[in-house]
């Protein structure tokens, strides 16, 4: 059995991109084969030599991709940036880097831990779709701005199964491309919403355990479901289940912090730190994190002494205006290159 794997990433995130890196390849060692991909954006030739060392560590091999001429395309096609990278966009673009020999890909996002087994994403039934995920825990509101009806499905970009025959043969990157240089190229979560919109209809649902959000490990469900429900999510039973023989822990930026983060709150906080440690990134020094506007610092103490029912209404107020003013700047932003 083999399986292929892309990660990407710039020179920022490769603490984090080893630390996944060790938690996948501890927890897979049964794999006959695993091949990382390493797509990464302006990284130093030390850390591309201690991401390779790190991977033959463990008997397995790894291909860096030359960056340059994706990131070059996606200027072109006038998509923007997100915090200040490209490299999120480097997925949709995947069918021109990765050899036609690949006939399964999972892509990982960095901010993760693999704990459990991947080997059943190998025989996972894709129903002639192009890619599966995982459906994306606090879209409801998100959904309604990018005019998804509230029982449509919309997926979380930061695990994606691609069966790359299937996205070569419906020429999904092709139509991404097309899609942003005829209709919209600036979106919130600019991967992720392309992905969803170009690709309604076609894609499979993954099961949650295959990518676990932070919601989710810091909240019951009945909490969870009072203010992020939606139609057509996953069950309490699956829900449940997936906490109890987890695959993928997504442990994106919570209240301002990820794990990696000096005196930080995040729910994963001590399965993060526990593959840091094995890995050669272990004697990582953690810095604070840098959102520390009035806002989050408000939101952080507020987690700390409301009871989590009523933290979770303040939450949800908060990042609904989030949301609110991020499809207004991403608004802007079309209008801007209209100009």
């Amino acid at each position: 059995m083999m399986i292929n794997i892309l990660y990407q990433f710039n020179e920022k995130y490769v603490p984090y991109t080893g630390t996944s890196i060790v938690s996948l390849l501890e927890n897979n060692r049964h794999i006959d084969e695993i091949t990382i991909f390493l797509m990464g954006e302006n990284i130093s030739e030390r850390n591309k030599q201690q991401l390779i060392r790190q991977i033959e560590l463990y008997g397995r091999k790894a291909e860096f991709i030359d960056s340059k001429p994706i990131v070059s395309k996606i200027k072109e096609l006038g998509i923007n940036d997100y915090r200040g990278s490209y490299v999120t966009n480097i997925k949709m673009m995947v069918s021109e880097f990765i050899p036609c020999t690949v006939k399964r890909l999972l892509y990982i996002d960095c901010d993760t831990v693999v704990v459990g087994d991947l080997k059943d994403l190998e025989s996972f039934d894709m129903s002639d779709n192009p890619i599966a995920m995982v459906l994306d825990s606090m879209c409801a509101t998100h959904k309604r701005m990018l005019g998804f009806a509230k029982e449509s499905p919309y997926f979380n970009g930061g695990v994606i199964l691609f069966d790359m025959d299937c996205w070569r043969r419906k020429q999904c990157t092709e139509r991404i491309c097309n899609h942003l240089t005829t209709v919209r190229n600036h979106y919130m979560a600019p991967d992720q919403d392309v992905i969803n919109i170009v690709l309604k209809g076609e894609i499979s649902r993954l099961d949650i355990r295959y990518n676990i959000q932070p919601l989710h490990i810091d909240y019951q469900f009945n909490t969870y479901c009072r203010f992020f429900s939606q139609p057509a999510y996953y069950t309490k039973a699956e829900v449940d289940s997936a906490l109890e023989n987890p695959v993928i822990v997504h442990f994106f930026r919570y209240l301002g912090e990820f794990p990696w983060h000096k005196n930080c709150i995040h729910p994963d906080k001590e399965l993060f730190d526990r593959y840091l440690a094995k890995s050669l990134w272990s004697n990582y020094v953690k810095a604070p994190t840098t959102k520390n506007d009035i806002v989050f610092r408000m939101e952080r103490w507020l987690y700390r002494v409301l009871p989590k029912g009523v933290f979770m209404a303040v939450f949800k107020v908060s990042y609904e205006l989030f949301l609110w003013k991020s499809n207004r700047d991403s608004i802007k932003g079309i209008n801007n290159a209209r100009m």
